[in-house]
């Protein structure tokens, strides 16, 4: 009998590509997205493999009506919650809806799926959630961005220390620029960009291994650390001068 996995925001790109990986090593994976075109392509490429769920993960009734119809003996070995987007903002006139629509998909709709997934979940299997190391520096104009992935990543090591006696693995990934459709429509550099695929296969690997947190591009992870480590008014206004640059 195969593994199974769930993967939320499997229609593009980390998610995508994730279930492609998955797939391909023999894994019984639930795609879950809000465009039903995209996982039908999705799911043809693997046809015993993949299965589509067209959902809104912002719809928390629609969740637990999608979950209550699941087999009562379904159980997944992985749920990787990694649907998000980015929006960036004005600080001059911020734009309310768009701080409420980013922690909607970003923060709200992982505690929902945290809430109903984790029954299905047993002791020694895994729940991985995709954060960002955005929120390891003040990057011009993601505030709301920033801020839905800081609350993401206090939320799961929040969450490994309380589920720690039920033997379920939790495991924090924080990415840094991937070369997927989101970030393909930024206008700035982004050092050490990393194709999707290799996301893909570290994402695979570290949960294989059993990794508590994954940070990947390693380069990109060392250079954020290191300007945390400068004096606070020094950082500010380094990452002012970034912003002008």
């Amino acid at each position: 009998m195969s593994s199974t996995i769930l993967i939320t925001g499997a229609s593009s790109g980390i998610g995508r590509e994730t279930a492609l990986y998955y797939a391909k090593q023999g894994w019984t994976v639930y795609a879950v997205a809000r465009s039903a075109d995209k996982l039908a392509d999705l799911a043809a490429q693997y046809t015993n493999s993949i299965v589509p769920v067209s959902l809104d993960l912002t719809d928390t009734l629609a969740m637990q009506r999608w979950q209550q119809s699941l087999p009562a003996d379904l159980n997944f070995d992985v749920v990787l919650l990694n649907a998000g987007n980015c929006e960036y903002v004005e600080a001059t006139d911020l734009d309310l809806a768009a701080f409420e629509r980013t922690f909607a998909i970003n923060f709200q709709a992982v505690v929902a799926s945290t809430k109903l997934l984790l029954p299905m979940l047993k002791s020694g299997n895994t729940l991985a959630i995709v954060s960002s190391m955005a929120h390891f520096f003040p990057f011009t104009r993601s505030e709301a961005y920033g801020a839905s992935k800081a609350a993401v990543s206090y939320f799961t090591e929040s969450l490994r220390v309380d589920l720690a006696h039920t033997g379920i693995k939790v495991c924090l990934i924080e990415p840094g620029f991937i070369d997927t459709p989101l970030t393909q429509k930024n206008d700035f550099d982004m050092p050490f960009l990393m194709p999707v695929a290799k996301a893909a296969e570290r994402i695979f690997k570290g949960i294989e291994a059993g990794k508590l947190r994954l940070r990947f591009p390693k380069r990109l992870g060392y250079l954020l650390n290191a300007l945390s480590c400068l004096p606070y008014g020094m950082r500010s206004s380094l990452a002012a001068r970034m912003k002008q640059t």
